[in-house]
């Protein structure tokens, strides 16, 4: 799901070969919750969303992946923000620059993830049975837990600071199946201001999620005007 505001931070365990046909491709799936951006099942050769907030655009995303179903490179361009992130596949790593700085991701051997090296921070993730984030650690202390329901949809995560809870998000669908990016994640934090993101989306007969609206309000009292954004996707399949 696409969390493009910073504060919406957030395979099958044999290969994600064998059900690329119904369900999410496990690296992609993975990426969307570190990266901000919409996931989309099935065989995936390409992927193209933009996000555009008060007439401007504030995101671009690719990606291309090989016939195996692993992301060949990735490219991840934020002007409003002066951020850009170009990744491209080397051996079992994908490597290159963020904001000009060194920037890599590791994948397992089944093209998952791994680790991701921010210019000498790395992160590490620990996998659920059915290859979704389950645990994200940093120097060795848990930083982030991640949560699914019976059919891998996302559901809440945690994220944590000295075993001490910073923040939550919930995650409710208005439809999985029929409308799987149609959410409502409702955050709370102990330290500011909470939020609620809601999006809806018109979607392809293939379950694209072709344009969407996504609002974010902040809970604060009083309450602050919405953030709305509009975010279209384009895939090419195998």
């Amino acid at each position: 799901m696409s969390k493009v505001l910073a504060i919406l931070v957030g395979a099958l365990c044999f290969s994600g070969i064998a059900n690329a046909n119904n369900n999410y491709i496990p690296i992609l799936y993975n990426l969307s919750t570190i990266l901000d951006f919409n996931p989309v099942k099935g065989p995936i050769k390409s992927l193209d969303e933009h996000v555009v907030a008060n007439g401007k655009e504030i995101q671009e995303i690719k990606l291309n992946f090989d016939n195996g179903f692993c992301v060949e490179n990735l490219t991840i361009n934020r002007p409003t923000e002066g951020y850009s992130l170009e990744l491209k596949l080397k051996g079992s790593v994908l490597e290159g620059k963020k904001n000009g700085k060194p920037f890599s991701i590791e994948l397992s051997k089944d093209c998952n993830l791994h680790t991701v090296n921010d210019n000498g921070d790395k992160m590490e993730y620990t996998l659920n049975s059915n290859g979704m984030i389950k645990d994200t650690f940093f120097l060795g202390s848990k930083v982030s837990e991640h949560f699914y329901d019976k059919e891998s949809n996302f559901v809440r995560s945690v994220f944590l600071f000295e075993d001490k809870v910073l923040s939550k998000n919930e995650v409710t669908y208005a439809d999985s199946h029929e409308r799987p990016l149609d959410y409502k994640i409702t955050n709370s934090s102990g330290s500011s201001d909470g939020f609620i993101a809601t999006n809806s989306c018109e979607y392809s007969e293939q379950l694209v999620p072709k344009l969407c609206q996504l609002t974010v309000q902040k809970t604060n009292s009083p309450p602050s005007k919405p953030t709305e954004m509009t975010v279209s996707t384009k895939v090419e399949f195998y």
